[in-house]
């Protein structure tokens, strides 16, 4: 707030002369006491500011000091946090000295007094009187301005609602509401009253310093940090395979995705840092000055330097993608951290969706592990399916999952008849092979819905999955008959001599999908998701972070004709 101390500056300066010339005039005893006053409001010393100023306030009679004193008796008082005692000076200078030549910073640090308190409505008012004034300086009306904008700044999104709803016409809540909202997760009402807004007091979104399409800058080469746990001091250069292959592979596929971006002309600079699993690290790698030319984050992997990451990039507005996790916890309250797979809640509710538009069920059994994961695929899929209140759903809960549970759930789904499904929204591998199990013991053929980490089972076979009306929700289907993947393949084997994973084309796409983003839109091009329509994808089934943080798009699989078949991709 360096306006307010420059202006309190002045006011010393001027109290200088005036105890000097009081020292003149045989009043040397108050001169003194006013000096020490001041001279421990100068030192930090508040309290005892406080305490020497009191009595001082009190003397009017032969006394030249006693507004000064009183002005920074309240002063003190308000930097040693005691607001109400501040308030009630200040007003007690205005009601005693209405007609001081210090009334304009009475009323400023008064206004300041009411932020402090949590007064919104009365600094508002009072900063809105002193605009109105022709006594109050140009220079004084706009120190008050920024200290009504750096306090709106510190509001809630709440207090901001309530605060326009006294105030409709004032812009400058109206601009600070509209900075809140957009620098927030995803709300439809939210969003909605932000538009609103920009578009009725045509608020420049570019200046705001938020991340928004007016605020995306194209630049020739961007930098792109990887935050991976490498760790290099645990490698060992005559092992074929490490310990952390997954991270190597990985990046092995950003890095052949920044190399195809720099020859179709898009300049993309990787930046390697190893995070290990720990927070200390990242935070040691996010004081490097260099970090702060990055443009956006891949990464980080593990709690410890995700939770450094993300306060990082909320702070600086800096995008950061997770490409491995689909747990929406990687997400939080942060609004420029992704997922490039959809999260567990996103395929739940996909999962509903195509049971109601593909296979036209009305009933359905979920089963489930005790896991905080399996519980967010059924509590979504569940109140996407019943969502109408046209159907219904039974939720199983399987801990101990033996032959004796696996024949009573026969039995239900004969009772239920032919109109239903199972979900099952449990990656465990006893709970998949009972219910198939169960499946194949139950009269009518019953769809079954599953996951792609079935695939990864030694219970299940693919004749298994061919023999029955099995779906799977599959974020990493790779499609064979996709002519990228050929090629890629043959390119990867070539470089590498090595065939590519799960995790190579993982990494490949996801730098590939950032370095056209970036291109076409500038560093915050997600803020460009204003449709529905898709981005598609070289190896996967595309992107779609329309209204959401994760990918919004779920493709279904079913192994037919001795091959796995995408059969839909639900959003």
């Amino acid at each position: 707030m360096k306006g307010k101390i420059i202006r309190c500056i002045g006011i010393l300066c001027m109290l200088a002369s005036l105890v000097q010339a009081q020292n003149t005039q045989g009043n040397a005893s108050l001169a003194d006491r006013f000096a020490r006053g001041r001279t421990l409001f100068l030192e930090g010393q508040y309290g005892q500011a406080i305490e020497v100023l009191r009595p001082l306030s009190r003397i009017e009679q032969g006394n030249a000091y006693v507004e000064y004193a009183s002005f920074y008796f309240g002063l003190s008082a308000l930097r040693d946090g005691q607001y109400d005692l501040a308030k009630n000076m200040f007003l007690q200078i205005n009601s005693k000295y209405p007609k001081w030549e210090k009334t304009e910073e009475v009323n400023y640090w008064l206004a300041n007094t009411y932020f402090n308190l949590q007064d919104y409505e009365q600094a508002l008012a009072l900063i809105k009187e002193m605009d109105a004034s022709r006594e109050v300086s140009n220079a004084n009306k706009e120190d008050a301005k920024v200290m009504k904008n750096y306090f709106l700044d510190e509001a809630t999104t709440a207090r901001l609602q309530e605060l326009l709803a006294l105030h409709p016409e004032d812009k400058d809540i109206a601009t600070n509401l509209v900075k809140n909202i957009a620098a927030t997760l995803y709300d439809a009402e939210e969003q909605e009253l932000m538009d609103s807004l920009i578009e009725a007091f045509n608020i420049d979104m570019a200046s705001l310093g938020v991340a928004s399409k007016e605020a995306s800058v194209k630049k020739n080469a961007y930098n792109v940090a990887v935050f991976l746990p490498f760790l290099y001091d645990k490698l060992i250069p005559s092992a074929r395979k490490q310990g952390n292959q997954f991270v190597l592979d990985l990046y092995k596929g950003i890095k052949m995705a920044a190399s195809d971006l720099q020859s179709e002309g898009i300049n993309v600079q990787l930046h390697a840092y190893d995070t290990e699993r720990s927070f200390e690290k990242m935070q040691s790698i996010l004081q490097q000055d260099e970090i702060r030319g990055m443009d956006l984050m891949i990464g980080p992997l593990y709690p410890g330097p995700y939770r450094a990451a993300t306060e990082y990039a909320m702070s600086n507005q800096k995008y950061m993608f997770n490409p491995l996790s689909s747990n929406p916890a990687a997400i939080g309250e942060n609004p420029f951290a992704y997922l490039i797979k959809p999260s567990l809640i996103t395929e739940g509710r996909a999962a509903a969706r195509f049971a109601i538009d593909s296979l036209n069920r009305s009933h359905a059994v979920v089963i489930t592990g005790a896991t905080g994961q399996d519980s967010l695929r059924v509590s979504s899929f569940v109140a996407a399916f019943e969502e109408d209140g046209k159907r219904d759903v039974i939720v199983l809960e399987e801990e101990n999952f033996n032959r004796e549970r696996i024949e009573e759930i026969v039995e239900m789904l004969n009772e239920l008849g032919e109109d239903n499904l199972i979900y099952v929204a449990s990656g465990n591998e006893l709970i998949i092979s009972n219910t198939i199990s169960a499946v194949v013991m139950a009269e009518n053929q019953i769809p079954v819905i599953g996951s792609e980490e079935w695939l990864e089972t030694s219970s299940l076979t693919y004749d298994q999955l061919e023999n029955f009306d099995e779906y799977l929700i599959a974020p990493g289907f790779i499609d064979p008959e996709n002519a990228n993947i050929a090629d890629f393949k043959d390119r990867f084997r070539r470089e590498f001599y090595d065939v590519p994973n799960k995790y190579t084309y993982v990494g490949y796409d996801l730098m590939m999908y950032i370095g056209y983003m970036l291109d076409r839109y500038g560093v915050y091009f997600q803020e460009f998701y204003t449709g529905e329509e898709n981005v598609n994808s070289l190896l996967y089934a595309g992107y779609n972070y329309f209204n959401a943080n994760d990918n919004q798009l779920v493709p279904i699989i079913k192994y037919e004709d001795a091959q796995l078949k995408l059969v839909d991709v639900r959003r």
